[in-house]
């Protein structure tokens, strides 16, 4: 049965991880990977394992069910838990990111009931306004960190904090330092170590990039960076590892493509012939008047992937438009001959990558080998 297939290099995906761990343990930081944006997949799951990384991280706890029933390793809830999945919570994920005092309670009775230890990073908010307790509420943080560490069947793994997922707030020297005295200052009040201070995500690598990363800080839950080969924050590819999209001017395998079958081929005007109103989504168009071209027709639509987050591999094609399940693109100037039958391949952006992996009509395969290139 036809779907538009995702392919995703395992190899490649491997090597970054193996990179990433390097260098940032040069950098004293201890990494866990974030592997949401696959939505579960064991194949990506398993790649980045086998690059070092000992923790696989996921926002749902349906998909650290997947990977607990497949691999041997530590996972890590990175969304906060729901009072109502606590059983699940406790089950398939041996560490958890969290704020309230009434899930932590939760979570220490469920471990009791399962005879398991299950490790707590509280969250810290630093400014960017999404999880944690607000970081000038000392008080609440300390009691907190208490709570943890009184509790059966808890313990500390870390402090944490996040930047520019929702507020768009910028993990800087600042506020880095501010959150590694927050810790400092709760070790000292309350005689209770805290193991990790996990700073931040993928963006927060800018720091060490720069040189200028806040000695203390020795954790990170980091997806975007093994996944893309991207500094997040002056946008720029790194040299030192494979890219999923092609750098300008330099030739490139990326690591995840889409692939996409041509239904109709043909020569039509670029402006439509009738009186105007709007298209399938409600939204008005305007056309340049362009005279006939040649045009492919896809068997995707927006369902499956958004053209915003899709580039065309052969930069001659240009992309059209896009309704539920079709994608049009221009391909007059495209200088490889073309059927119906034949496929149009495009590079995703994270985004792209996101909705690929997580709807039920795009078909992932895998290179698991260089040699099968």
């Amino acid at each position: 049965m036809y779907k538009p297939t995702l392919t995703i290099d395992l190899p490649k995906l491997r090597d970054n991880a193996r990179v990433e761990k390097e260098e940032l343990l040069k950098n004293g930081v201890e990494i866990l990977a974030v592997n949401k944006v696959f939505n579960g997949c064991v194949e990506t799951a398993r790649a980045v394992l086998e690059g070092g990384i000992d923790v696989i991280a996921e926002s749902r706890v349906y998909n650290l069910k997947k990977i607990k029933d497949a691999l041997d390793c530590k996972t890590c809830l990175l969304r906060s838990p729901v009072l109502s999945e606590i059983p699940d919570v406790v089950k398939y994920a041996d560490i958890s990111l969290n704020s309230e005092p009434a899930v932590l309670r939760a979570l220490s009775e469920e471990a009791v009931k399962q005879g398991k230890t299950h490790a707590v990073i509280l969250m810290i908010d630093m400014g960017d306004l999404r999880e944690g307790i607000w970081f000038d509420k000392y008080d609440e943080i300390v009691e907190a960190v208490k709570l943890i560490d009184s509790l059966p069947g808890l313990e500390i793994y870390g402090l944490g904090t996040n930047f520019n997922c929702y507020g768009t707030v910028m993990p800087t020297v600042k506020n880095g330092v501010d959150f590694r005295e927050i810790v400092k200052k709760v070790e000292a009040e309350t005689g209770i170590k805290i193991p990790r201070l996990s700073a931040g995500n993928c963006t927060s690598y800018h720091l060490i990039d720069k040189g200028i990363w806040p000695e203390g800080l020795n954790h990170m839950r980091i997806g975007g960076l093994h996944e893309y080969g991207i500094e997040y924050v002056d946008m720029h590819y790194l040299d030192q590892y494979h890219h999923s999209t092609k750098p300008v001017g330099k030739a490139c395998s990326p690591l995840y493509m889409l692939r996409a079958e041509i239904i109709e081929l043909n020569s039509k005007p670029t402006v439509p012939v009738g009186e105007l109103g709007v298209d399938a989504f409600l939204q008005t168009k305007t056309f340049e008047d362009r005279g006939i071209r040649r045009r492919a027709l896809l068997a995707f639509g927006r369902q499956d992937v958004p053209i915003e987050n899709c580039v065309p591999e052969d930069d001659s094609i240009t992309i059209l438009g896009q309704t539920s399940d079709h994608t049009l693109v221009d391909i007059e100037d495209c200088k490889t001959p073309l059927k119906v039958g034949d496929t149009i391949a495009f590079e995703l952006d994270y985004t792209g990558l996101l909705a690929a992996c997580t709807v039920d009509g795009v078909e992932k395969r895998f290179i698991t080998d260089y040699s099968n290139k």
